[in-house]
Formats: C-alpha cells, sequence, structure tokens
C-alpha cells in the first residue's frame, strides 16, 4: 500500500474500496445523512458544525502537511461522484429532494468527502471533530478504521506517549535548571 494519503492510507484505501462497492441504497442514504445536500433540518446544530469545520480542513491540512493527501482522496471521491459504471438515475433509489434533482452520487458528495477528509486527517482532529465528519458515513457504510473502538484506543495511547515524553522532558529541564548532574 502506498502512503499517498499520508500516515492514515490503510483508512484511506479501506473507505475508498467501500465507496467503489457501495449499493445503491447506500448511496441515496449517504446523500440523505448528516446534513447532505437536502434532508437535514436547517437547525439541526450538527449541520452548522459541519459546516464551519468544513471551513478550517483546509487549515488544518495546510498546518499538518496534508494538502496533497487530501487533493489525492478528494480527486478519487470527485472520480466516483462522476463515474458513470454504477450511476443511477436520479431519484430512483429513494424519493428526497436531494437525489430528485442531482445524481445521488452528486448529492451524497459532502458527506463522503467529510468522511474521507477525516481519515486523512484523523490524528490533526479532535475525537469530536472525528465524530462529527465520520458519523453520517458510519451509520450507512461502518468505520474505515476496522474496530472504531482500536481507533480511539490507539489515539489515546499516541496521546498518553506524547504526554510522557512531555513530562520526561519538564522532568529533565527541571532537574538541569536545578544543578543537577544529568
Amino acid at each position: 500500500m502506498s502512503a499517498t494519503y499520508g500516515p492514515n492510507s490503510v483508512a484511506a484505501e479501506r473507505l475508498l474500496d467501500d465507496l467503489d462497492h457501495l449499493h445503491p441504497g447506500a448511496v441515496a442514504a449517504l446523500a440523505a445523512a448528516g446534513g447532505g445536500t437536502v434532508g437535514t433540518a436547517p437547525d439541526d446544530p450538527d449541520l452548522a458544525a459541519r459546516a464551519e469545520l468544513r471551513t478550517r480542513l483546509r487549515e488544518i491540512a495546510r498546518l499538518g502537511r496534508r494538502l496533497e493527501a487530501v487533493r489525492a482522496v478528494g480527486d478519487e471521491v470527485a472520480a466516483w461522484a462522476s463515474s458513470t459504471t454504477h450511476w443511477f438515475p436520479a431519484g430512483v433509489a429513494a424519493t428526497g429532494d436531494s437525489t430528485k434533482e442531482i445524481g445521488p452520487r452528486m448529492a451524497a458528495v459532502p458527506i463522503v468527502l467529510d468522511a474521507a477528509y477525516a481519515v486523512v486527517l484523523e490524528d490533526l482532529l479532535s475525537d469530536d471533530e472525528l465524530d462529527l465528519l465520520l458519523a453520517p458515513w458510519e451509520e450507512v457504510v461502518g468505520s474505515p478504521f476496522g474496530d472504531r473502538g482500536a481507533r480511539t484506543d490507539r489515539r489515546d495511547e499516541g496521546r498518553e506517549a506524547a504526554d510522557e515524553l512531555e513530562d520526561a522532558d519538564d522532568g529533565a529541564a527541571t532537574d538541569h535548571s536545578r544543578g543537577d548532574p544529568a
């Protein structure tokens, strides 16, 4: 496997593989899920929070040196959305407004991109941000990380290791500041 999608390439490739194998009903469900083009109440707090987070994702990717990875996964989602290989007429799989006016894949793109970007930026996002971006995808398709508990455990272990290193660095700095021999 390549590292095209950064350190989270395995999960990103799993998500893209799942995307390539979605049945029409799942595509329609994604189109209507959690703040898709149409289908969510305008006063849904997740809709507003997701929109605000979307505006910050580029900066998060830039600061984390993941712009190329985000662009690469976005290109794959765009290719999927515009593919006619498994295309079905708008409105066939669902009766929602989002699939009547535009094709179901195009209507699902916001949710698919949220999930794809969340996977690529997983280690740069808070748990709440990840949940916000991944929840609609996970409700329909499942976790691209396999066992979601394993993702949480891995993130917690990484944070604990970082805290231990920070504590060790602080202790060493304290010892040196007191003139204690190293």
